[in-house]
């Protein structure tokens, strides 16, 4: 089949954990299956070891199909039409690869009775590729889920880089939106768990985010979280004073609704001084 470009992202079979466990039960139990008088002898470690191998080699094979089927982008026709390709598919050439493997092992190694190969082991393998086709079909809506929280994630990061962006914020006053330009707010304060806004000319709103996501969302040039009650813009700040221990004590101008002064941590103390000369 000629190979098509891949206009779309590969799906990832986190598949490491499921082959070291899978393969190993698969050997025993097709093992169990296949021989009715076993004996702890160096021959049950060599089969053991033999078998391990087969199953490995058919299960790589299987994976290999899969992930050929997953370039030429067969999903997008339906799940109908992708396993009406893939089990066919699979179940031929895993057959295939354990049936070599058989006769070079018997061939160069030593004997075996064929016809019970022909007639038990591999309706057992097709039973276990026929497994090993829902295990990825699995794995593959495992990945779609997985990237659809990870597209989701991304959008809210953007939407949220979006409105640190933005030049305004949006208030309610009744039935009425109102938006407040980043230049008019003096701060945002905290008040008997509510949130308020506070504009250059002393009107107060109302607003519906915490302080703790208005942080994350107003633009760092306009606006500095001094404490926990206060984000302040320049524009409220009247002088900044050096306090005890490295504190500062920030002066606010004269307005009814907010403290004649607030503090400054000494650990965001260096910040709200390199704040303030932007």
């Amino acid at each position: 089949m000629p190979e098509n470009t891949v206009s779309h992202p590969l799906p990832i079979y986190r598949d490491k954990w499921i082959q070291l466990i899978a393969i190993p039960v698969i050997t025993l139990f097709s093992y169990y299956l296949t021989y009715n008088n076993i004996q702890l002898n160096w021959l049950l470690g060599y089969e053991l070891l033999s078998d391990a191998l087969k199953v490995y080699l058919v299960w790589q094979t299987i994976r290999r199909i899969v992930i050929e089927l997953d370039r030429r982008n067969l999903w997008q026709k339906g799940i109908f039409f992708r396993l009406l390709l893939q089990i066919p598919l699979t179940c031929l050439a895993g057959i295939l690869v354990l049936t070599a493997l058989v006769y070079v092992e018997y061939a160069f190694i030593r004997p075996y009775q064929l016809e019970h190969f022909f007639d038990f082991d591999i309706v057992i393998a097709i039973v276990f590729i026929l497994l090993g086709n829902v295990v990825y079909v699995g794995l593959y809506y495992y990945d779609l889920y997985l990237r659809s929280l990870a597209e989701k994630q991304e959008l809210a990061q953007k939407l949220a880089k979006e409105n640190r962006q933005a030049s305004h914020i949006v208030v309610r006053m009744g039935k009425k939106e109102i938006l407040v330009s980043y230049p008019e707010i003096q701060c945002f304060y905290s008040e008997e768990k509510e949130t308020f806004l506070l504009t250059a000319d002393n009107k107060t709103y109302l607003v519906d985010s915490s302080l703790d996501k208005l942080e994350e969302q107003l633009p760092e040039t306009y606006f500095f979280r001094a404490n926990r009650k206060f984000i302040i813009a320049p524009i409220v700040v009247k002088e900044v004073q050096s306090g005890e221990y490295g504190k500062l004590l920030v002066t606010l101008k004269e307005t009814p609704k907010l403290p004649v002064s607030i503090p400054i941590s000494r650990e965001k103390a260096a910040a709200f001084r390199q704040w303030l000369k932007r």
